[in-house]
């Protein structure tokens, strides 16, 4: 039966409600499997967790680990595992660094914006601010559409701090060390990911499962994308996910696609799938 979702956001991440509000609009959707994957954080786990069992909403700890290529979802990890905070600490330290810098470059060239303010509107996202929230409010303030605000940028010259990530076999070796299931996240955002050669070093790291679908529509997901990812999962014997990769309702307009949340659901057999794995 399709009712899990498994990529959803939390105002913990660069999501617009709360860990509890998410839970609740789960339930109403249906949804029996819930994965949170708050970007860099777990700190949303527990909160999710406890409304969960309070709803009737089965909550599956979970996070999405920016990499240097692309991007890892982990299911079924512990939240309390020490190298996995550790890191996540330091890389969302870095990205917000980032963020403050390209902040004020805005501010230099005219743009109406400032760290401050960011981090004032998004009190909960405090220590995790990403790209999203500059753009976001660029966008709420007549700047543009998000999705066409980088490019207006980088033809003004306004250039993002380039961040060091930790690559993608890193990350999926972090996640089964914190007893977790590894999963390729939206893999078509990043060419080099679905190639062969790069392709097999995920596997040899401990890949689990390849995400088929997040409501991304073209230009992003393209056919020729699934028809690759279905051959990958199928030579390698990977599991294909699929979730809403759910922000909030106000984002999910400005996405290409449908993120909203509960239209991509996958079967819960997936999600036995996924346990079956840890095994």
């Amino acid at each position: 039966m399709k009712n899990t979702d498994l990529h959803t956001h939390s105002y913990y991440s660069d999501g617009q409600i709360s860990p509890t509000e998410l839970v609740r609009l789960a339930k109403k959707r249906g949804i029996k499997n819930l994965a949170l994957t708050d970007h860099d954080s777990v700190k949303g786990v527990k909160e999710a967790i406890n409304e969960g069992k309070k709803v009737g909403v089965r909550i599956i700890p979970g996070v999405e680990i920016r990499a240097d290529k692309g991007e890892v979802l982990g299911y079924f990890i512990n939240i309390k595992n020490k190298e996995l905070n550790k890191i996540l600490k330091i890389k969302r330290k870095r990205v917000q660094e980032g963020v403050k810098d390209w902040c004020r470059k805005l501010e230099e060239a005219g743009y109406n914006i400032s760290f401050k303010e960011i981090q004032e509107k998004f009190p909960k996202s405090k220590n995790n601010i990403n790209e999203f929230y500059p753009l976001y409010l660029l966008h709420k303030k007549g700047y543009g559409k998000m999705l066409e605000i980088p490019k207006k940028l980088e033809k003004e010259g306004i250039k993002k701090r380039e961040i060091k990530e930790i690559s993608i076999v890193k990350a999926i070796k972090l996640v089964k060390k914190a007893g977790g299931v590894p999963v390729l996240a939206h893999p078509w955002i990043g060419e080099d990911v679905l190639k062969e050669k790069n392709f097999k070093k995920y596997v040899r790291a401990g890949l689990v499962g390849i995400e088929l679908n997040n409501g991304d529509r073209s230009p992003l997901r393209k056919r020729k994308h699934i028809k690759k990812i279905r051959r990958l999962a199928k030579k390698y014997k990977l599991i294909l996910t699929s979730g809403s990769d759910y922000h909030g309702l106000k984002i999910v307009r400005q996405m290409p696609g449908n993120h909203e949340l509960g239209k991509n659901n996958c079967d819960e057999k997936i999600v036995e799938k996924l346990e079956e794995s840890r095994k």
